[in-house]
């Protein structure tokens, strides 16, 4: 399935280094592939596996934030149209009572605060119960609904949501609902319980320090050093776990015999939720930009998301076909450059869907 040309613009980006190594995967239909190139850095002598784990960075939000959100809905323990502020009260404050829990899902609530306004990525600036607190005590820019406003703010205050109602942690909830009945075994949100020599590093720390099974987000990072998981990244996965997840919502839910998502949540994941709007957005998946910056794919029914340490996931539901693509290219540093990894990504994409 995976063929030559695939093959071949795979290792001319790692000639070019635009990445070290990388694992892709395709799933047709019921039939998948994965094949693993170059190593887990430009230095080590160590190749890549198919089962190499990846800081997968935003596909979070996705593959847990939204699915566990959708889970909650679909056991009547929220739904779309309820307030945020009756499960995270403090959400109320500065006229925020009116933002829904379908607008934090469809990523068009904007608020105004210090972080989303004027963050540099100085860590030391906030605790992450304080970056919370900003976000609570914040007034709306702009009417929920009417416009997309693609944050980690956002996802952030979806994973304190998941909390709220569950009672536990992201780490625990995804383990039940997600990676344990996929067969997930790989994916985890606490990087340090895993072997660390299967982790893929993805960069170095200002001081030196290598990031290395730890996230490679300052915002994910500030959390898990809490001990919390922030909702917008730190999951670490391989492409094998990754396409079972896609198998599921190509299967309409189901999954080893048992239904994960209600086949209502993976329409509302893969579907514009506001058709005639000047965006598009389904609830958990890409807006309009996501789709362009991959695009290649066609459809009505269209997954995409990608994350920046260098992964992406782009598939048609209807014709039942995805590509997931992992790497480190943010490896030893995030380039300031973009144009040649983007120009790869679309052009990975259109090999698949063309």
């Amino acid at each position: 399935m995976i063929g030559a040309r695939l093959t071949e613009l795979a290792q001319q980006a790692i000639a070019s280094r635009i990445f070290p190594g990388c694992v892709m995967g395709l799933i047709d239909g019921t039939r998948c592939d994965v094949r693993a190139s170059g190593k887990l850095t430009y230095e080590s002598a160590s190749r890549v596996s198919e089962t190499s784990i990846y800081d997968v960075a935003s596909l979070t939000k996705t593959i847990v934030t939204a699915t566990l959100m959708h889970c909650l809905i679909d056991e009547g323990r929220c739904a779309l149209a309820e307030p945020v502020c009756r499960y995270i009260p403090e959400f109320s404050a500065n006229g925020k009572d009116g933002v829904l829990i379908e607008h934090l899902m469809s990523y068009t609530v904007e608020v105004a605060s210090p972080y989303v306004d004027d963050w540099k990525g100085d860590t030391t600036l906030w605790s992450f119960p304080q970056l919370l607190q900003l976000f609570c005590a914040a007034p709306l820019k702009a009417t929920p609904g009417e416009s997309y406003l693609y944050t980690d703010a956002t996802a952030i205050l979806l994973g304190e949501l998941v909390r709220r109602i569950a009672g536990v942690d992201l780490d625990a909830l995804a383990g039940q609902r997600i990676f344990l009945p996929l067969g997930m075994r790989d994916s985890t949100l606490d990087p340090a319980s895993r072997d660390k020599d299967r982790i893929v590093p993805t960069g170095y720390r200002p001081d030196g320090t290598m990031l290395w099974g730890v996230p490679n987000d300052e915002k994910a990072h500030v959390a898990y050093a809490s001990g919390v998981q922030s909702g917008l990244a730190g999951l670490f996965s391989t492409v094998p776990d990754l396409l079972s997840w896609i198998g599921m919502i190509f299967a309409n839910g189901r999954a080893n015999g048992r239904e994960i998502l209600s086949p209502r949540a993976v329409q509302l994941m893969t579907h514009d939720y506001y058709p005639g709007k000047s965006f598009r957005s389904a609830l958990g998946w890409g807006d309009g930009p996501t789709y362009q910056s991959l695009d290649g794919a066609g459809g009505r029914s269209i997954l995409a998301k990608g994350g920046f340490t260098g992964c992406f996931m782009v598939g048609d539901v209807t014709a039942k076909k995805a590509a997931v693509f992992l790497s480190n290219r943010v490896y030893p540093e995030r380039p300031t450059d973009v144009a040649a990894w983007q120009e790869f990504r679309r052009t990975f994409v259109r090999c698949i869907f063309e």
